[in-house]
């Protein structure tokens, strides 16, 4: 058996942390290499800093103090995770008491999916299925469900999350959804933590980080970002997240939602005129991501919040129950045995459509096994790169569904991408194959200006 990957638990401890103390004993209690294990611990002055200098006196080869005076709990975890010499990163905030197995259990998890760069081991609040795979629209919908001493990642995933944005009151929230952006997440059972000597997360704090991971990521979606689909219920959930912190904060009449600055409120003027040009093309995907991010950057701006309303009223609208819903304006059926066996006709769609283009590859799969189906297509899609940020947007249509409906899939597309040839009584939908892609997507770019 090889040797275990080297393992950074970090923790941000501010002024004044309770029960720290508690959860670096826990960590030195695990049953992993002890080896294999370093804790960095930055603090923010007295008497955190003397206890964590203490600890790291105590065992000099597993603890590092890192003394950060005034720095902000993002900072602080940017501080730490350019300290950080591992291979895997668990995050931990001072109080949490992990079980004995935790870290081995989720190296272990680790170790055998590798295309998960993200493990977790408690939900908080949640109801329903953990969330796995890439569940960005999911987790910015919801609020924070993933507790946030129960992650840990991939250091090298780091470059491809980008720098910590300052604005940010905690980290681990944007770390969970911005990992699930680049990478598949995945919930490891790994036994319940236990909070020592300190108090939840009060409504307030959680709702301020809620709103902040949520502005941030709207600020910063484009036509093609995975949750660019759902990016109308991402601003309704910062809408009424705004609503219960106000709530929440009765006490505090002059309590801040958001902070806009005056590079903010410039910013989105621009991107606002943007907008316009774009819905004025009939672009009206991309129109939607730029008025969105218009209103991020300055809620309070009407005309943006108006543009939006409109950009997203021109999005089409399908009920939850439809085998297309979550598709867009212009949507080609293609059918998922013919895909498997001639994969040039992916191929051929994802080299010329991308995720800015208002329109959907929906793949008919619903005569297979849904599993089989399921495993055989984004294995497909996986090889062909086209499960990367930015790709064409791809749909799966999994059984069972009503053989009438699976019958009425072909005249609700606006186009086929097929080698059959039509019947003589077949709906007269265009269909298009390898070699006519330039004209499907022209014929695309037509209808939705239209």
């Amino acid at each position: 058996m090889g040797q275990s990957p080297f393992v950074s638990v970090l923790v941000t401890a501010p002024d004044g942390s309770e029960g720290l103390a508690a959860s670096l004993d826990a960590v030195l209690a695990q049953d992993f290499p002890a080896e294999q294990l370093e804790i960095v611990v930055v603090t923010d002055g007295a008497p955190t800093s003397e206890m964590a200098t203490g600890y790291a006196e105590l065992f000099p080869d597993r603890v590092r103090a890192v003394a950060h005076p005034g720095v902000s709990a993002a900072t602080a975890m940017t501080r730490a995770l350019s300290e950080a010499r591992g291979e895997l990163l668990a995050l931990l905030e001072p109080g949490v008491r992990w079980p004995a197995g935790r870290i081995s259990a989720q190296v272990g998890a680790l170790g055998e999916w590798e295309d998960v760069g993200l493990v977790y081991s408690e939900l908080v609040g949640a109801d329903g299925e953990p969330p796995h795979g890439r569940p960005v629209g999911r987790l910015l919908r919801e609020p924070p469900c993933i507790a946030a001493s129960s992650m840990m990642l991939r250091a090298a995933l780091l470059p491809e999350l980008g720098p910590l944005p300052d604005e940010l009151p905690r980290a681990p929230w944007w770390i969970a959804v911005r990992a699930a952006c680049v990478t598949e997440i995945a919930f490891v059972p790994a036994g319940e933590s236990t909070l020592v000597e300190v108090d939840e997360t009060s409504q307030v704090g959680a709702l301020h980080e809620a709103l902040a991971v949520q502005r941030w990521f709207l600020k910063t979606v484009t036509s093609e970002s995975l949750y660019a689909d759902v990016v109308g219920e991402i601003w309704s959930a910062f809408v009424a997240n705004a609503r219960r912190l106000l709530a929440a904060a009765a006490d505090d009449p002059f309590t801040e939602l958001v902070t806009v600055t005056d590079a903010d409120r410039s910013e989105a003027r621009g991107v606002l005129d943007d907008a316009r040009t774009a819905l004025a093309r009939g672009d009206t995907w991309p129109a939607a991501a730029l008025a969105v991010r218009a209103t991020a950057l300055d809620p309070w701006c009407a005309p943006a919040r108006a543009l939006l309303a409109e950009t997203l009223a021109a999005r089409p609208r399908r009920a939850a129950g439809d085998p297309l819903a979550g598709a867009r304006r212009f949507v080609t059926l293609a059918f998922a045995e013919e895909l498997l066996h001639h994969r040039e006709l992916l191929e051929a769609y994802g080299s010329r459509f991308d995720g800015s283009a208002d329109a959907t590859l929906a793949i008919d799969a619903s005569t297979l096994m849904p599993a089989a189906a399921g495993r055989a297509l984004a294995a497909l899609v996986s090889d062909l790169g086209l499960d990367a940020d930015g790709t064409a947007h791809l749909i799966a249509v999994l059984g069972p569904i009503d053989a009438s409906v699976r019958t009425q899939l072909p005249q609700r597309a606006d186009a086929l991408l097929t080698l059959r040839r039509a019947s003589d009584d077949a709906p007269a939908v265009p269909a298009f194959d390898a070699d006519s892609i330039d004209a499907l997507h022209a014929l695309a770019r037509r209808e939705n200006a239209a």
